[in-house]
């Protein structure tokens, strides 16, 4: 994946863009400071000065990335959602040209076979198992925690407004005959898509083996086709 801190337009911004390309490199367990300060094109005290430990860099990058994902869909407008700690990936307008369930499609391609994706602006396997490591030290780290806490809120509200609006493309014919009045909440769908993305990245990071993917990606297709078309198109997102 392309960084996305490339043009840096200040300070904070090139210390996080050091952050982001030596967690890449080195993953958290073997990032330090000093790493952090090598990447960093200035004086590496400024890193210092700026940050009283690795932790509290690795947030702020972590609240700075979901800081610009929330403005870029405040409005409405289209926005690409990456299933790596639901991280955005900074992509240029065209990247985002793509149906509702092309994009929920993508996601839960980045969260069970990140590998597999060939776009620049995509989370490639290193990022995915960084952001799987950062995800974990909220285990024992409240500041990590509450970070998650308020990604999986703004990312739940996103995916809630995708399931919406693919439920809207979705012909719903046979389900109403099926069904009946049966309704489902697009929150009740999103956060099942979610929970799914985050269990699969958890585990696509942790394990050599690979032959569950097809099988998963298969059965969360499959629970998408009979869903979406008893999913309420209006409600909370509109």
């Amino acid at each position: 994946m392309n960084d996305p801190f490339a043009e840096p337009s200040d300070t904070r911004q090139a210390i996080l863009g050091a952050a982001f390309r030596a967690l890449c490199e080195h993953g958290y367990a073997n990032v330090t400071i000093q790493r952090i300060g090598d990447e960093f094109d200035k004086s590496p005290s400024l890193v210092y000065h700026h940050y009283d430990g690795k932790d509290d860099l690795l947030i702020d990058l972590l609240e700075y990335l979901l800081d610009e994902f929330e403005a870029s869909i405040a409005d409405g407008a289209p926005a690409e959602a990456s299933a790596a700690d639901d991280v955005p990936e900074m992509a240029p307008e065209e990247a985002f040209d793509r149906s509702a369930r092309e994009q929920l499609d993508g996601y839960l391609t980045a969260a069970v076979d990140p590998a597999s994706l060939d776009d620049e602006y995509a989370p490639d396997a290193r990022f995915v198992t960084v952001m799987t490591e950062l995800r974990s030290q909220a285990g024992s780290d409240e500041a990590y925690r509450e970070h998650f806490d308020r990604s999986d809120r703004v990312f739940g509200q996103y995916l809630e407004r995708l399931v919406r609006e693919a439920a809207a493309e979705t012909p719903r014919g046979d389900a109403e005959r099926a069904d009946g009045d049966r309704t489902v909440p697009a929150s009740e769908v999103a956060s099942t898509l979610q929970t799914f993305a985050t269990g699969a990245m958890f585990r696509w990071a942790t394990t050599n083996e690979r032959e569950w993917v097809a099988s998963s990606r298969a059965g969360i297709d499959r629970y998408l086709e009979a869903t979406l078309p008893l999913v309420e198109t209006t409600g909370s997102g509109e």
